[in-house]
């Protein structure tokens, strides 16, 4: 239980880790792109990110940087905490943003992470579950331990004193018999 605390005390540490890397891809979506699901993109509208998709980066809007970010931003959090979850996380949004063929590709990413959010949640709840049976597993087991100590020093006691009522009693009955040997 006591190794299992410690592993409890650091997944939480890095549960929270993950939980405010997922927090920053939803805010990093929702300030990037906003309501752009809204808007339509004529050809009069073309920006130097468009521009530059000739060179092959296939980044050529400003949605497109956003989500390409977005990725980077949980991949590289995913390596950071060696976090297989956070790794597949990264690997789902990105097949979504790629496949974008009809709908809205930010509400699939959204339910991905919210997936992870609650995936995380009922880890985070199933540990605490187990942490809190162990710690009072432990709490009565170090009173089982007191109880028996104590009872423990209750009889040595007894004992000792015993000991020491035997040790006087025979001294008396030598004494005793002594005095009957002189008579």
């Amino acid at each position: 239980c006591m190794t299992r605390a410690e592993d409890f005390e650091a997944e939480t540490k890095s549960r929270g880790e993950e939980l405010q890397a997922i927090a920053k891809a939803k805010e990093v979506i929702t300030d990037n792109v906003g309501s752009a699901e809204d808007l339509s993109y004529g050809l009069n509208q073309v920006s130097f990110l468009q521009s530059a998709s000739a060179t092959g980066s296939g980044i050529t809007t400003h949605a497109a940087l956003a989500q390409f970010e977005v990725v980077r931003l949980v991949r590289d959090l995913a390596r950071k905490q060696n976090a297989p979850g956070l790794a597949q996380l990264a690997s789902r949004m990105r097949l979504a943003f790629n496949s974008g063929a009809g709908g809205d590709v930010f509400a699939k990413v959204k339910g991905l992470i919210q997936d992870m959010l609650e995936k995380l949640e009922a880890e985070a709840n199933a540990d605490a579950k187990e942490t809190a049976f162990c710690n009072t597993e432990l709490a009565e087991t170090n009173a089982k331990k007191e109880n028996k100590e104590a009872e423990i020093q209750k009889l040595s006691t007894q004992i000792d004193q015993m000991s020491a009522r035997s040790a006087q009693l025979k001294e008396e009955v030598a004494a005793l018999q002594h005095s009957l040997a002189e008579l």
